[in-house]
Order: C-alpha cells, then sequence, then structure tokens
C-alpha cells in the first residue's frame, strides 16, 4: 500500500490530515489583503492579535469530534505539529507581526497521486505554515512518498500589485488587472479541484500565471490544468464555486457563475450540474470570515458518503436527491479559522487510481 495515493475528491478516503485551531492569530493588515480593503479601509491598520482562548478551545473540540468521527468511518486520522503563530518575524524582504494558523492543510499541500507538493502561497503571514506539517511529510517521504517544495517566493513588494480593487473600485479582472504580478510563482493547493486527470483551476487573488506554468510544466504530460472563469467579487480558492461530488456530478455556485461557457466540459461528458444552497449561517464576508456559500465546503469520504455541517439542512436535501448519505457534524466554531471541511483536510490516501472522467471532450490548448 501506497504511503501517499490521491487523485480525486471522491474515491474512498483512507487517510486524511484534519488541522488544528491550537496557537491560531488574526493576522496583521499586510500587501496581499490589499484586494479586501480600500486604502481608505480601518482594516489596514489591524496590527494582528491572537484569538480568544475560548474560540480556539470551542474550534479545536469540534476539529476533535471531526476527527474521531472520521476514525469511526474507518479513515486513518494524522494531525499537523503544534507551531506557534503568535510570535514575530522577519526575512530580507518583509517583516510580520504575527503567522496565522495551522487549520487548513488543504491550502499548504496539494496532492497529486504519490506526491505531496508544498505550495507557493502568497501571504507572507504564511510564510512558515509548513513547518507544522514536516514531521508528517518526513514520514510520507521515508515510507515512499514523493516531496516536493514549489519555489518559495521571496514575497518582495514586488509581488503585490498596489492599490489593486478594494475601496478603489477598480474592477477585480484578474485578466486586465490581476492582484499578483508574475514576478515569482505562487498558488494555494486549494486553488484547484482534482478530477483524475484533469484539474479545474480559477485565476484568484493568491495564483498567477507564474505559479500555474509552474505546476503544468512540473507535473508533466500525464495531468491536464485548466483555467475555468467564475464571475466573482473576491475569488479565493475553488472549494466553495465547483465542488464534484463523484464521477458525473458536480456543485456549483449560482452566485457565482462560470464565465464564458467555461463548463462546456462537463456538459458535453453528461455531467449533471447542479446549483448548490447557501449556508444558513448567514452574515457579511470579509477577510477574516468565510463566505455564505461555506456550506459547499464539505468533504466526500467515498462517492454516496458526505460529512456536512450540521445545519446545512438545504445541502443535505439535495446531497439525500441524489442518492447521498450524509453524515452531519458540528464545525460552525472552525469557520473562523480559515474554512470548512474541505479545507480543515488535506487528503493524504484515497484508494481509487489515476483516470480521465472526459472522454468526449477534446481538451484544446485554449481551454487549458
Amino acid at each position: 500500500m501506497k504511503a501517499v495515493s490521491s487523485f480525486n475528491e471522491w474515491d474512498p478516503l483512507e487517510e486524511v490530515i484534519v488541522g488544528t485551531a491550537r496557537n491560531a492569530v488574526k493576522p496583521a493588515f499586510e500587501p496581499a489583503f490589499g484586494p479586501y480593503y480600500g486604502p481608505d479601509s480601518p482594516e489596514r491598520a489591524f496590527p494582528g492579535a491572537p484569538f480568544p482562548a475560548e474560540e480556539i478551545d470551542r474550534a479545536e473540540r469540534q476539529l476533535d469530534s471531526f476527527a474521531a468521527l472520521l476514525e469511526r468511518e474507518g479513515v486513518t486520522v494524522r494531525r499537523p505539529e503544534p507551531i506557534r503563530h503568535d510570535v514575530p518575524f522577519s526575512t530580507p524582504e518583509f517583516a510580520v507581526p504575527f503567522g496565522h494558523a495551522s487549520a487548513c492543510p488543504r491550502d499548504v499541500l496539494l496532492v497529486i497521486g504519490d506526491e505531496i507538493i508544498e505550495a507557493p502561497m502568497a501571504q507572507r503571514c504564511r510564510y512558515f505554515e509548513y513547518r507544522a506539517y514536516r514531521p508528517l511529510l518526513k514520514e510520507y517521504f521515508q515510507r515512499g512518498a514523493r516531496w516536493t517544495t514549489a519555489p518559495k517566493p521571496s514575497m518582495s513588494d514586488d509581488l503585490y500589485v498596489r492599490d489593486y480593487g478594494g475601496d478603489m473600485g477598480l474592477p477585480f479582472d484578474l485578466d486586465s488587472h490581476p492582484a499578483l504580478t508574475e514576478f515569482e510563482p505562487c498558488f494555494d493547493a486549494a486553488c484547484f479541484s482534482r478530477f483524475g486527470r484533469d484539474i479545474f483551476w480559477q485565476p484568484d487573488l493568491v495564483s498567477n500565471r507564474f505559479g500555474i506554468d509552474w505546476l503544468r510544466r512540473h507535473l508533466g504530460p500525464e495531468f491536464r490544468i485548466h483555467r475555468i472563469d467564475f464571475r466573482e467579487r473576491v475569488p479565493e480558492h475553488i472549494d466553495t464555486t465547483l465542488v464534484p461530488v463523484r464521477p458525473g456530478v458536480v456543485l456549483v455556485n449560482p452566485e457565482r457563475p462560470c464565465a464564458n461557457e467555461m463548463l462546456g466540459p462537463f456538459h458535453d461528458s453528461d455531467w449533471q450540474v447542479l446549483p448548490g444552497p447557501p449556508s444558513v449561517r448567514t452574515g457579511k464576508p470579509s477577510r477574516r470570515s468565510v463566505s455564505n456559500w461555506i456550506s459547499l465546503n464539505f468533504l466526500s469520504l467515498d462517492e454516496r458518503t458526505v460529512v456536512v455541517e450540521a445545519a446545512e439542512e438545504p445541502l443535505m436535501e439535495l446531497l439525500r436527491s441524489i442518492g447521498c448519505d450524509v453524515v452531519p457534524c458540528e464545525f460552525d466554531a472552525v469557520f473562523a479559522f480559515g474554512g470548512s471541511f474541505h479545507c480543515c483536510t488535506v487528503d493524504i490516501r484515497r484508494s481509487g487510481r489515476l483516470e480521465s472522467y472526459f472522454p468526449s471532450h477534446d481538451w484544446k490548448d485554449g481551454s487549458r
């Protein structure tokens, strides 16, 4: 049995990393947050702060309960090493008063087959976040996995477009006015949704073409990375926008419609493309909270079994209507730390093999 093997989001889950809220902090404002806050926003003066202990404790209890649920389902659960995020650090290019958290391994680690790739993330507060996973990565490597660190960005000021978006009223057009320059390659692992041989990426605020070109060249011709655009005000990550359930069924976010008919490959291959419901936990989204579509950030244990936040009845009803068994789990206290079940995990091993799920579509270079 391989130590690491995962090609998609739905094959039977055998081993997973579940994040932790311990030692998490609210990061200080930095250039990567500029698209969320215009030059006059008071958030630009935010110096960072530790999360209140009671919030961390409640979130950690829910993460522990989620981990126990997965173990009852037969999944091996691993947890990151506790590290401090409440300390300042600096490099020759920048200094920050705090880090962030170890709650969302999905952002840091991209698993493609038997390889784990440490993502070249664009936010300075997350520069050393990989440290929490290094003991596990060394173990997986010693057991035969491939382990790659993408080129580590320096995160100098040259990486960020000054005064992009925010309250300036500038368009969030990632073609004509990207949030990041092409100074060095960047992406979060959660910028991608894995469909076997085909990997979908939406341009967003934490990735650039340089990063996608690096990943495409690194993976080689066995995998195809496809750009897919959605009309979204502040795009970051894809796992509440294009969410597969199993081969032939994918949920999309009706508030973020796909642009330029880029869902054509799904229709051509007879996939059901279903609008997902918004979260029942509504609120004004910001950089330090999650969107009203956190409902779609579920975790599939296999093609028919899905872990869903306990209050999300509309999503449960939809999933049951398409033949899924739903496993409810309370997780709302974790949202403030970066996401829900999908964000707060990374698949280490699923039992399937590499396959192509779009046989009827002739992928052209222009769609990649």
